[in-house]
């Protein structure tokens, strides 16, 4: 891998397009390039567009105070730039660890400060570059691309921080890194795993008391299902039964309301017969005539009573008078007589008066007085005495007797003819008021059967009402417990079958209603927040096992890193060291330099006592320099001079690019203290280095010129713009 092409754009005084393009040598070598110009022409912007665009943050190192010190702040003669770019090329000719034949990393920065990283024209992050230049063994921040004072700086620096510049020389970078992605890997993996098992802490409470309650909630659904089935065939069987109970008693009260009509109606027709002929029956003229007769008969029966009670009392008192034995009777049995045929007479008279028509009884007076008036007269007939034995009576009065009699006789007969006529009347009477009666018991049986009916109606309305206030109850009922069915009873009715034994069955509802209130209310939303937390659970859990199986293999990735860190840092160290003694000699023409592994001092207390060991398998912490210049006796770099320093330093880089050669190493003004004779060592090192590394070196000096085989010179106008030449020394030579 080599840096083929670099372009520049709004970089520092690079303001218009430049390009430099870094070719192989005529021998196919990486070569050398040197980079010339005066003073302020800006040559060394070069060095730091290449830092840059391997995305160094360290403002210092790239000489600014400030990111946008890096755009091209402009002159009186040229307006200043929006923003500074800078693309790099690299040929990955042997496809080395990555698998692109050409790189291109361009890093854009505007002045409102947003930052673009780019590979091969996509968008890319700075970890991304990173990890693509450690990949290629180019170093980000230290020997790929060494400044003015870089080189003393790592003379100067600490032994720990030089640690960090000989790892990346000895291509440690790569695994470093990696290392410490691990380790960030598994830092934020103990950070989740940590916050995972809070959560988890944090949502197993509420976890199990959501199981609980989902464990209800399905306790309550199954008891929910059942209720509901057994509602659809309690409610439904019910609503069956009161519905034909219903139409049972709607059916029973109008049977029992027609039969009532009817019966009224046929009553009703009865009484209108019957008060037509009680109307139909007037007072008979004939029976009054009948009474008419009757009463004169009376009044003349009367009469002739009580002349005939005058006459024989006169005649009792006749013969009383004469005291004759053979008297047809005593006074006192006539009177008798008489006076009981009065009374029979008086017992008919009332009876007829009275319209008790009663046939047998005016028969019997009748005849007692028909027989009570002939037991008379054929007492008064009896044959007189003999003739030495009669007794003279009154002519007169006897012959008032006689008539008496005669018309005593006409009564009867008269009485005679009453009695046909009034058993006459009675006949045809007795018929009319025996259709009476019989219209009377119609009457009545059609009175007991709409009272009958009306019973009967009585009892379906109270059965019609009970059955209603049932339904009522029973709407009532669902509306409480299955409102939702209300509407669809007649569809419950189709489901539900026939109810054998609805008391069981309402106890079972009850029951499981009861079970229901004991369980209480439970939220729908909670099976969703259940199934929601149990769902973070598991994803809690999972994270933690995968945080856990990530962080063994971290701990197995930081294991085998920390093995081939250690184990190539080994082998590295000792070939640096071995190469570093190498080149200080042949810079100083003789003197010993060498590499010190420095491993931190055990920490102990107050009393010496050791309180933490040192593990060595750790590594070392630090490296000290030791450089002990021919003839010399001193071995801290601190005492060497500047010169000697410098010389140092190339040293220590030579062996650098001797054990882990870099794809480029840019040097800018490195040489700049060394004298003509070492600037010609510096180059002949460097020359022969270009074999396996290629060189981009900002210079003043002669000797390193002449060694480059090309050459680009760096000058400025009076616009403040640095411009670009570029000469191919091979191309000089020929012509």
């Amino acid at each position: 891998m080599y840096l083929k092409r670099l372009e520049l754009q709004g970089f520092k005084t690079f303001a218009q397009k430049t390009l430099l393009e870094f070719q192989l040598d005529s021998n196919g070598r990486r070569g050398l390039t040197s980079v010339v110009g005066p003073n302020g022409s800006g040559k060394s912007n070069v060095a730091d567009a290449v830092r840059w665009v391997m995305g160094e943050q360290s403002l210092r190192l790239l000489r600014s105070k400030k990111s946008e010190d890096v755009i091209f702040s402009g002159s009186e003669k040229k307006s200043r730039s929006g923003f500074a770019e800078v693309s790099m090329t690299l040929v990955n000719d042997d496809r080395s660890d990555i698998d692109f034949s050409e790189i291109i990393i361009t890093r854009r920065l505007y002045r409102d400060g947003q930052s673009e990283y780019e590979i091969n024209k996509q968008s890319a992050r700075l970890t991304d570059v990173a990890m693509l230049l450690a990949q290629a063994g180019i170093g980000q921040r230290t020997y790929s691309v060494i400044g003015q004072g870089m080189v003393d700086e790592v003379l100067s620096a600490t032994p720990s921080d030089r640690k960090v510049f000989f790892d990346e020389a000895a291509g440690l970078r790569p695994f470093q890194l990696k290392r410490q992605s691990s380790m960030n890997k598994l830092s934020a993996s103990r950070d989740n795993l940590r916050q995972s098992e809070a959560l988890l802490k944090e949502i197993a409470p509420r976890l199990s008391s959501l199981e609980r309650q989902v464990k209800r909630l399905s306790q309550r659904e199954l008891i929910e299902e059942e209720l509901k089935d057994l509602e659809i065939k309690y409610y439904g069987g019910t609503w069956k039964s009161l519905q034909l109970s219903l139409s049972a008693a709607k059916s029973a009260h109008e049977s029992a309301s027609q039969i009532a009509q009817a019966a009224s109606k046929d009553a009703d027709k009865c009484e209108s017969e019957l008060t037509a002929m009680e109307k139909a029956i007037p007072p008979s003229e004939e029976f009054s005539q009948l009474r008419q007769s009757l009463q004169k008969l009376m009044d003349d029966r009367s009469g002739l009573r009580e002349r005939q009670l005058k006459l024989e009392a006169s005649r009792e008192v006749a013969k009383i008078r004469a005291e004759k034995p053979w008297a047809p009777l005593p006074l006192s049995k006539i009177i008798s007589t008489i006076e009981q045929i009065q009374n029979l007479q008086k017992d008919l008279i009332t009876a007829l008066e009275d319209n008790k028509f009663d046939l047998d009884k005016v028969k019997n007076l009748a005849n007692n007085l028909k027989f009570s008036t002939g037991d008379l007269y054929s007492k008064l007939q009896r044959p007189a005495p003999e003739p030495d034995k009669e007794v003279s009576t009154d002519p007169k009065l006897e012959k008032e007797i006689h008539d008496l009699v005669q018309a005593m006789e006409d009564v009867n007969h008269q009485i005679q003819a009453v009695q046909e006529q009034t058993e006459e009347w009675n006949k045809r009477e007795q018929s009319k008021r025996s259709h009476i009666f019989d219209v009377q018991r119609e009457l009545s049986r059609k009175r007991q059967e709409v009272q009958t009916a009306e019973r009967h109606m009585s009892q379906a309305a109270v059965e019609l009402a009970r059955v209603e206030t049932k339904i009522d109850a029973f709407l009532q009922d669902v509306r409480t417990y299955i409102p939702e069915q209300e509407s669809q009873l007649d569809e419950l009715v189709k489901k539900a079958g026939v109810v054998e034994n609805p008391e069981l069955l309402l106890q079972r509802i009850t029951k499981l209603r009861a079970q229901l209130d004991w369980i209480g209310g439970i939220d729908p939303e909670t099976l969703k927040e259940y199934e929601q937390t149990k769902k973070r659970y598991v994803e809690l859990s999972t994270q933690s096992e995968d945080l856990l199986k990530a962080m063994a293999s971290l701990e197995t990735i930081i294991k085998e890193l920390d093995q081939t860190i250690t184990e190539r840092s080994k082998t590295s160290f000792r070939q640096l060291n071995q190469e570093f003694g190498l080149y200080f000699k042949k810079l100083f023409g003789g003197g010993e330099a060498k590499l010190i592994e420095v491993y931190p001092e055990p920490e102990v207390d107050e009393t010496g006592e050791v309180i933490q060991a040192i593990d060595r398998l750790a590594g070392p912490s630090g490296i000290e320099i030791q450089a002990t210049p021919p003839g010399k006796r001193l071995k801290a770099i601190a005492m060497l001079s500047g010169g000697e320093r410098a010389l140092v330093s190339i040293a220590l880089i030579c062996a650098i690019m001797a054990t882990n050669p870099s794809p480029f190493v840019v040097l800018d003004e490195v040489d700049a203290a060394l004298d003509e004779s070492n600037s010609r060592k510096f180059a002949e090192i460097i020359s022969t280095l270009a074999d396996r590394t290629q060189f981009v070196v900002i210079t003043h000096n002669r000797a390193t010129m002449e060694r480059a085989h090309i050459l680009y010179g760096v000058t400025m106008g009076d616009d403040g713009v640095s411009q670009l030449l570029s000469v191919k020394l091979s191309d000089v030579l020929k012509k």
